[in-house]
């Protein structure tokens, strides 16, 4: 059985791109990452399948108070 996983998706131009992350911080980090090298569109999907903006889950985070997400 596979672990759960945080998917990044971001969209330029020119490019698609679809990352498989195994933690909410790997993919809030990576999700910045695109966004700071121009990607147009940056989403996130939870391991329960929410799509949201790295804002949403950095938001998220700071709620948990560093406790991990599911």
């Amino acid at each position: 059985m596979a672990a759960a996983s945080f998917t990044v998706r971001a969209e330029s131009v020119c490019a698609i791109a679809t990352i498989r992350c195994r933690s909410a911080q790997d993919a809030l980090l990576t999700a910045n990452t695109y966004l700071r090298l121009g990607a147009a569109y940056v989403s996130i999907e939870t391991p329960g399948g929410q799509s949201m903006s790295p804002d949403r889950l950095d938001a998220l985070l700071s709620e948990a108070g560093g406790r991990s997400l599911p």
